[in-house]
């Protein structure tokens, strides 16, 4: 048991000693071990659902017709796109559904940015909570995450009734059902996502340019246009498109929806590698700058 000492001059006794117990007390700000962390993750889990649930489309609810806008504007953008892809681009030649295929692609890759973008700035828009209280900041980011998710639940579910209403008469194929751990896999990727940018743009703003650049990059890269066969005569461009988990979610999910396949058990091995490796991975890269995000400034 560990003590301090004191002395306090006073008229009475100028040399009266106090003794302060300092049992039970831990420093304030200090990272815990990673098994602790990941304990106190799970404490705080009612909190996360319940903060998540209250945030959600507070975004959209600042427009008078938010209900509408939460579908219909990525379905405006599919249409755009379409039109000048599609139409004026020709991309859309040898694509069976091409419709369907573009509005999956637009949908559940603007699920997963919607992760990235999120992480930007999340550290220091949550200074004065930081500053409050002591709890783990992965929190943040859960709650964030799970907000975004619920976010987009309205558009990706009508993304995939769209598709497939644009192939009318087609029987309905049960692997439709493999969109759900599909889209969880993505959000597990996209939180990974998070915690790297959350960490990285607390110390370093600027880095939130390249992020930008980064994003339209592999937005062009992801096959959202076209299908992968169209660089099938490079064998470098085709290897180097098939590695990107943004191209090999977005084929998945097509796959299961549009052309009534399921992903092969090695595809499903690299899917769950991408989503829960990148949470491990983000989550320990998070978690190791934890006592420096009280320093961070707003």
């Amino acid at each position: 048991m560990g003590t301090t000492q004191a002395h306090a001059s006073t008229q009475d006794n100028p040399t009266e000693t106090l003794v302060v117990c300092m049992r039970g007390m831990r420093k304030l700000n200090v990272r815990p071990s990673l098994p602790l962390y990941i304990a106190q993750l799970w404490e705080r889990r009612n909190f996360i659902v319940t903060d998540a649930r209250f945030r959600a489309f507070r975004t959209a609810k600042s427009y008078h017709l938010w209900r509408f806008w939460l579908i219909a504007q990525p379905m405006l953008d599919a249409a755009m796109y379409g039109l000048i892809f599609g139409f004026l681009l020709k991309t859309s030649r040898g694509v069976e559904n091409f419709i369907g295929f573009l509005i999956l692609g637009v949908t559940f890759f603007g699920f997963m940015t919607s992760l990235v973008n999120g992480g930007q700035s999340l550290i220091q828009t949550s200074k004065n909570l930081i500053q409050a209280f002591s709890f783990p900041k992965a929190t943040l980011v859960l709650s964030q995450s799970l907000r975004y998710l619920i976010d987009n639940l309205p558009a990706l579910l009508v993304a995939v009734f769209v598709a497939l209403g644009t192939q009318w008469g087609k029987p309905l194929s049960w692997t439709i059902i493999l969109v759900v751990p599909l889209t969880l896999l993505m959000w597990a990727f996209g939180t990974g996502l998070m915690f790297i940018i959350a960490r990285i743009t607390s110390f370093l703003p600027d880095f939130k340019v390249l992020i930008s650049v980064g994003l339209r990059a592999w937005f062009f890269s992801s096959g959202i246009f076209f299908p992968l066969e169209r660089f099938a005569h490079s064998p470098f461009l085709y290897d180097l498109f098939s590695l990107n988990p943004g191209y090999l979610f977005l084929d998945a999910v097509r796959g299961a929806v549009l052309y009534s396949t399921a992903p092969s058990l090695a595809r499903w091995l690299t899917l769950a590698s991408w989503g829960v490796g990148l949470l491990l991975v983000g989550l320990v890269f998070f978690w190791r700058a934890e006592e420096r995000y009280i320093n961070v400034r707003q």
